[in-house]
């Protein structure tokens, strides 16, 4: 892939994130030129639905990105990034162990689900169904059910990830069914580990494969930044 290339690809994903209609060709245009014709941008466009990283969800529409797609762009994101210096308030709560309160808060201003899972699997946490459910589309019943189940079975699906808990200082986000942790494919999964008055804990993020990645990431790495690994024991400090 050129670098014109990723570029549009880029701004595609992120202008259909931040509007949820479907990309065309007019909209890069208006939105970012790129130096190029209208025409052009759609050449490319084309390609990039050839190579798998868009669709069309019907005939003469814009585009929108597949899990391919997102994968190249929270790729991107986990690499440039930078932390979001505004995380005191978040950072306070978890080393007091007001849990809740910071699930709560988090989930509402994010617009997720987020849950924490002691390392010992023993304690699970999670708070915000009702803020996921405003921003996801659903199309029946069935499709509403298997995301209620994703987040009853959480406490099980992370003791069955055992690759995921082996990870330490990580973060990673998973596309749809690619997730260890849920099955639904309107779903996306940040996973990241930090600690909570002294005891470690996987925290994730779960919303709509739209959701704002960029905002997460950089959340997450700040609330990391304030929670380094002891490189002598595996421990945060």
């Amino acid at each position: 892939m050129t670098e014109r290339s990723e570029e549009i690809l880029e701004a595609a994903i992120k202008e259909f994130i931040r509007t949820g209609v479907p990309i065309s060709s007019a909209q890069l245009f208006h939105n970012y030129g790129f130096g190029i014709k209208p025409a052009m941008i759609r050449l490319e466009l084309c390609e990039l639905e050839k190579e798998g990283y868009l669709e069309q969800p019907y005939h003469s529409a814009g585009r929108v990105p597949t899990d391919l797609g997102y994968k190249f762009f929270t790729d991107k994101a986990l690499q440039k990034v930078r932390e979001d210096s505004h995380v005191k308030d978040w950072e306070k709560m978890l080393a007091n162990q007001r849990l809740d309160e910071f699930l709560g808060d988090f989930s509402k201003r994010m617009g997720v689900v987020s849950a924490l899972v002691s390392e010992s699997l023993e304690e699970t946490r999670k708070e915000g169904l009702q803020y996921l459910f405003d921003r996801l589309d659903f199309d029946s019943h069935d499709r509403l059910s298997e995301v209620i189940y994703d987040i009853e079975e959480l406490a099980a699906r992370v003791k069955e990830a055992r690759k995921l808990r082996a990870l330490e200082n990580f973060m990673e986000v998973f596309i749809g069914k690619e997730s260890p942790i849920t099955r639904s494919d309107l779903l996306s999964v940040t996973a990241a580990d930090f600690d909570s008055g002294g005891e470690r804990f996987y925290f994730f993020v779960i919303g709509p494969k739209r959701m704002n990645y960029e905002k997460t990431i950089g959340v997450l790495k700040g609330l990391k930044s304030k929670n380094k690994i002891n490189k002598k024991d595996g421990r945060q400090k």
